[in-house]
């Protein structure tokens, strides 16, 4: 088997599959794009400021997270497309009549699907997680009017908060949700220039509808002059529920920083179901692309005798979407936390190889 994997007949394999990989990358990026320009198009109807250069570095900005999501299924449409051209030329055939079993050429293109997904892992998913928190940022300034930052350190909390004449930095050392506790805060106020024109420094705080409840206050001005309250109350369009739901999403991290961010979230008690998940899930999805590797070899091994192996194409692509489907299904199982987070994970690459392998099997022994 190590011999195969470095001889130039599995090199050739590979050879034909990366190039069916590209088209189909290119194909269906250009497909989705366009459908995302078309979204964005409509969304920027109610936003005459909103120009087409603008429109255009959403859609750029998107694309790494687009291959990030669709790399499964392009290998599968990219296996299916180089199987079936190799099987159409009888290459396939004449490697297997020189002795050359199904699992030789499976597993020597696996090879070639695992070093995708580790670029992809490495180097991509940093790349994608870089231009996704910048497309939000963009996305929640232009669309939504987003009145508030937020994020999560090891040196606390850190929120900055908008309105029509200022903006104020928001800092905490330590804090408690679950209770509502703010320890050692700390507000930076701005006017509406961004000019700096103030300062309150508290012990404690807590958050009530519409307002800061302060105790413990030094307050002092862009002059310096300090003044000492017991307790003070700032008014604040926040709450704990827009707090808990603004901090950074999954895939604004790095797959190699995600770790560190849930050792940070589970010592604020914060939850980090989530990340738990998109971690495991970005491992998993080597799993998965190699299955769909296993799950095309189904659909496009079958020797040119047999006369509907157009139809077997077109059952592969359907089981492709309902494959799609279910995982979309598990994940959101997973995250409403109906099934353990490993399983909602791992679940649909391991059904789907071990599926796969079952009727690769069942071929092999019915030829």
């Amino acid at each position: 088997m190590m011999h195969f994997l470095f001889s130039s007949l599995n090199r050739y394999f590979c050879r034909c599959l990366l190039f069916w990989f590209f088209l189909t990358l290119v194909v269906l990026l250009t497909i989705v794009s366009f459908f995302e320009m078309v979204e964005l198009l409509r969304r920027s109807m109610s936003h005459p400021q909103i120009s087409f250069t603008l429109i255009a570095e959403m859609i750029i900005l998107k694309l790494p997270q687009h291959i990030d999501t669709l790399l499964p299924f392009v290998i599968f449409f990219a296996s299916i497309l180089g199987l079936w051209r190799l099987n159409q030329t009888q290459e396939i055939i004449s490697a297997r009549t020189s002795g050359v079993s199904i699992w030789q050429i499976v597993i020597g293109l696996s090879s070639l699907i695992m070093i995708i997904g580790l670029i992809n892992l490495v180097f991509l998913n940093p790349l994608s997680a870089a231009m996704t928190a910048r497309l939000q940022q963009l996305e929640g300034k232009v669309f939504n009017n987003q009145s508030h930052d937020l994020a999560i350190s090891q040196t606390g909390l850190w929120l900055k908060e908008f309105s029509k004449n200022n903006s104020s930095i928001f800092h905490s050392n330590s804090f408690d949700f679950s209770n509502n506790k703010f320890q050692e805060v700390s507000f930076y106020d701005f006017d509406d220039k961004g000019l700096y024109v103030g300062r309150c420094d508290a012990q404690s705080a807590s958050l009530v509808q519409g307002a800061w409840n302060l105790t413990g206050v030094i307050c002092f001005d862009k002059e310096n002059v300090q003044k000492t309250y017991q307790t003070l109350q700032r008014t604040s369009d926040l709450t704990l529920n827009k707090i808990q739901e603004s901090y950074a999403s999954p895939e604004t991290l790095s797959f190699w920083k995600t770790l560190q961010y849930i050792e940070i979230l589970e010592k604020t008690g914060l939850s980090s179901l989530r990340y738990k998940l998109y971690w495991h899930n970005q491992i998993a999805n080597l799993g998965l692309m190699i299955a769909m590797l296993f799950l095309a070899a189904t659909f496009c091994l079958h020797p040119i005798r047999y006369r509907n192996v157009p139809g077997l194409i077109a059952g592969g692509i359907l089981v492709g979407f309902v494959i799609h489907f279910m995982s979309d299904v598990i994940y959101a199982l997973g995250l409403a936390e109906k099934i353990p987070i490993f399983l909602a994970a791992w679940m649909p690459s391991l059904v789907t190889l071990m599926l796969s392998v079952t009727f690769l099997i069942h071929q092999e022994s019915s030829e």
